[in-house]
């Protein structure tokens, strides 16, 4: 059992990581990067990272509260069972290959966001602000999104299964290709400046839509 109180690193490189019941608090780093990382039972409060690297990395029952990252890289990534997530601010984030199991966030922003072969279930998020996001090859299962808003948003081949939106707001502009819904239903949705190929949706229900 790791117990961690007020770290600062700085220029850490760490290769073939596990770590089960981790509690870190107050932790701030630099120039991190990971190889070969497992972390099962984890929990972070008021974490810090910039310029973080993450490779082939397995977390599990994690939780997070006011997390800050800047310019973080993760590849072939893997949250499952439970996550989640509060008060997170990521900027310049490239993700690969991530697949996420019954997460839960909470007040999340990101932005310069780009994510390859995205696999979510069970996903619930609140007060979400996204700008500048680029997806690819995303799969969604079960989504709930309450206050979104999302700004330069570029998708393509999305899958969204069982979806449901509140107070959703799509501005500047926004573009989507080979997009399934089925199961939708939004409220109080505004999109301005949208292109859409390819799209199928099925048993939609939206109210007060502005175009």
């Amino acid at each position: 059992m790791a117990v961690v109180q007020y770290s600062t690193v700085q220029y850490s490189t760490v290769r073939y990581s596990s770590v089960q019941y981790s509690t870190v608090q107050c932790s701030a780093v630099q120039y991190n990067a990971v190889q070969y990382s497992t972390v099962q039972f984890s929990i972070v409060q008021y974490n810090t990272v910039q310029y973080n690297t993450v490779q082939y990395s397995t977390v599990q029952c994690s939780s997070v509260q006011y997390s800050t990252v800047q310019y973080s890289s993760v590849q072939y990534n893997k949250y499952s069972i439970v996550s989640t997530v509060q008060y997170s601010s990521v900027q310049y984030s490239t993700v690969q290959y991530s697949t996420v199991q019954f997460s839960t966030a909470q007040y999340i922003s990101v932005q310069y966001s780009t994510v390859q072969y995205s696999s979510v279930q069970y996903s619930t998020v609140q007060y979400s602000t996204l700008q500048c996001s680029t997806v690819q090859y995303s799969a969604v299962q079960y989504s709930t999104v309450q206050y979104s808003t999302v700004q330069c948003s570029t998708v393509q081949y999305s899958s969204v299964q069982y979806s449901t939106v509140q107070y959703n707001k799509y501005s500047t502009i926004s573009t989507v290709k080979y997009s399934a819904v089925q199961y939708n239903t939004v409220q109080y949705s505004t999109v301005q400046y949208s292109t859409v190929q390819y799209s199928s949706v099925q048993c939609s229900t939206v109210q007060y839509n502005t175009v």
